[in-house]
């Protein structure tokens, strides 16, 4: 063998310390490699060996007391809306005891018109009763004396006007009253429900 190594058309002499110095560079390389791991090997046992878990005791406290509040707003709430519940079922209790106080007045009122309106009548019908017997009454007195006819004829006839316009009265206060009690019974804001 020749002690003359060639690469790329250069020849260089002694080949085997060529050969040897490169061998020796890598197996340098890797004894250096290794002595490098085996140190941060050593570096991170002693890391993990000191590591200590954080303390989160303060977090589990946070938590509880978090979790004490919100039990604290559900129970509030529920109260709460049990309170709610309980008063619109007053309200709805109230909403028809009222509708049904309501039905009974409009019933009242209706009977009382009624009764108006027969009473009415009643007095329409005595009223025309005792002008016809008036009149019969006044030919009759006509015919025995014209002279007292006109005095007795003024006399009936500005009573009769007088009860006519009496009815007319009460008969228009009772139809601002019913208007009136109507009115209100129309306007009020739980008579739909």
């Amino acid at each position: 063998m020749s002690n003359e190594v060639e690469y790329k058309g250069i020849k260089i002499r002694g080949g085997k310390l060529l050969l040897i110095l490169p061998l020796l560079g890598t197996l340098g390389g890797a004894l250096w490699a290794g002595f490098e791991g085996y140190a941060r090997w050593v570096a991170m046992e002693e890391k993990i060996a000191g590591y200590t878990a954080p303390d989160l005791s303060g977090f589990t406290v946070k938590l509880d007391v978090l979790e004490e509040k919100l039990n604290s707003i559900q129970t509030t709430v529920a109260t709460e809306l049990d309170a709610v519940k309980e008063l619109v079922s007053a309200a709805q209790d109230d909403a028809r005891t009222i509708r049904t106080d309501l039905r009974l007045d409009v019933t009242e009122v209706q009977d009382q018109i009624a009764a108006v309106d027969k009473r009415s009548r009643t007095m329409d019908q005595e009223v025309r009763t005792s002008l016809r017997q008036a009149e019969t009454d006044l030919r009759t007195i006509i015919d025995h004396a014209s002279d007292r006819f006109d005095s007795k004829r003024n006399a009936i006839e500005s009573d009769a006007q007088r009860r006519i316009e009496l009815i007319d009265t009460k008969l228009k206060e009772l139809e601002d009253r019913l208007r009136t009690m109507l009115e209100r019974a129309l306007n009020n804001p739980l008579a739909g429900q």
